[in-house]
């Protein structure tokens, strides 16, 4: 319907504007509008000075008209189109003709005017009279055809709202994959990292091996020149005062005894000397010792990562907690952005430093912690009992086992260095991960008892300074 629709509204527009037919060796005038040239000739047969569109008016210049070859080629077409479209109407008047003709039953050759709802099939008047349909549901054709138009409706509506549904699962699938396929790439943009961090590692790791193994040689090498110097004179001496004697020992008797004296001498000079040590070499061999975390660090992340928060109970009074308490910033006295009070009994006083609200007695427990701004800064576990008012640098001896680093000024409040801190309480044992380059800070050994407590400190700086739980 939309085609023929078409099609007409395309013979509307190849029409003249003045004959009403179809556009015969079409002309167009300056205005844009068209007309055949024998149409527009006669209109403007008795005109002179103005010579008008006679569609829109707008008058021509010394009737100028320009001849549209292009648009006569259009008009044969939609001539042909016009006519083939009246066969096809043709053909499909014919066609329901022979329709009109099949609504009759073909056994009884009466028009089908009933419908049987249990076989679903359209029967004339002695159809439904039959004993096959006695029993049946008989039903005039234009109630069941409303009657089955409705239902149809409500199918419907059951598709369209089924069409939608996998339509928004669709969608889910391909946000899903949008987010799957994100995953993969910044994974594999991981693996290029640390693939090269791992290069770098390597070759560094090369170079000292190298240089263990040119130093062991150059004092190998040195001991053993060395030793041969000395078995070489050692060796001249000897041959030396072996010639000396065997030269005397064929001498006249008189002559050996005038020799004799100074043969003795040199006897006793040369004829004690021992031989030097012998010269043994025990080759230390250099061991290639792979950083762990390059295979294990993102499993600890995986499997062991919990996620802290922050007590402010614990804080120092320098020390500003985000609301969500995932955050502690550094402010000098006064400057914290919070009124006076009275500190908390478990506050620190001495050390900048403040708490986790979770406690560990035992198993495996991953946190990262992003520190941003420059300064001193310090992050382990120590026990529950540790004194809030200890001075000094903590130790291990004190309950607390930290990592101290120094952050320089050129992180600044824009760039944050990512620092990942596991706890195995069974193994008691801390780690200290740089997560930015995956490399290790440091490992350390403790004697764990009791509850241990995430312990953070920051050390005093004139810009912003802050620790975020991750």
């Amino acid at each position: 319907m939309a085609l023929e629709a078409s099609l007409a509204e395309l013979c509307v527009e190849a029409l003249c504007p003045l004959c009403r037919d179809f556009l015969q060796e079409p002309v167009t005038l300056g205005c844009g509008h068209n007309c055949c040239a024998s149409c527009l000739q006669q209109r403007w047969e008795h005109l002179q000075d103005v010579l008008p569109c006679p569609v829109c008016l707008q008058p021509c210049t010394h009737g100028h008209t320009q001849r549209n070859t292009q648009l006569g080629y259009m008009i044969k077409l939609v001539q042909q189109l016009s006519s083939k479209r009246l066969k096809v109407a043709e053909l499909v008047e014919e066609e329901g003709e022979e329709e009109e003709g099949r609504d009759c039953c073909k056994r009884h050759q009466q028009v089908l005017s009933l419908f049987c709802e249990d076989d679903l099939e359209l029967l004339c008047t002695r159809c439904g009279d039959s004993p096959e349909h006695q029993a049946h549901d008989l039903t005039p054709i234009g109630e069941a055809a409303a009657h089955h138009r409705q239902r149809l409706k409500s199918c419907l509506g059951r598709l369209g709202k089924q069409l939608e549904e996998a339509k928004t699962v669709f969608a889910r699938q391909v946000l899903e994959r949008q987010g799957w396929i994100e995953k993969v790439e910044e994974r594999r943009s991981d693996v290029i990292c640390e693939t090269e961090h791992l290069k770098n590692f390597l070759k560094i790791e090369e170079d000292v091996l190298q240089n263990e193994l040119s130093r062991q040689m150059t004092g190998f090498s040195k001991k053993i020149n060395d030793s041969q110097i000395q078995l070489s004179d050692i060796g001249s001496t000897f041959k030396s005062l072996l010639r000396d004697i065997l030269r005397l020992l064929v001498q006249t008797d008189l002559a050996l005894l005038r020799g004799a004296g100074h043969m003795h001498r040199q006897w006793r000079n040369w004829g004690g000397l021992e031989l030097p040590a012998t010269f043994s070499y025990q080759f230390m061999e250099p061991a290639l010792l792979l950083p762990p975390h390059y295979a294990g660090l993102h499993n600890l992340k995986d499997h062991f990562l919990v996620h802290l928060t922050l007590d402010p109970d614990t804080a120092h009074p320098s020390l500003a907690v985000s609301q969500d308490r995932k955050t502690v910033s550094f402010h000098p006295l006064g400057r914290a952005g919070r009124p006076t009070l009275d500190p908390s009994p478990k506050a620190f006083t001495s050390l900048v430093a403040i708490l986790g609200m979770q406690g560990f007695e035992g198993g495996r427990h991953f946190w990262q912690v992003e520190i941003r701004g420059s300064g001193l800064w310090y992050l382990g576990v120590c026990k529950e009992s540790f004194p809030r008012n200890a001075a000094g640098t903590p130790s291990p001896g004190d309950g607390c086992w930290q990592l101290q680093q120094l952050t320089g000024v050129h992180l600044d409040t824009h760039q944050a260095l990512s620092v990942g801190v596991f706890l195995d309480y069974d193994l008691e044992k801390v780690a200290f991960y740089n997560l930015v380059n995956c490399s290790h800070f440091c490992t350390l050994n403790g004697s764990f008892t009791g509850k241990l407590l995430p312990y953070f400190c920051l050390g005093s700086s004139s810009i912003t300074f802050s620790m975020t739980l991750v």
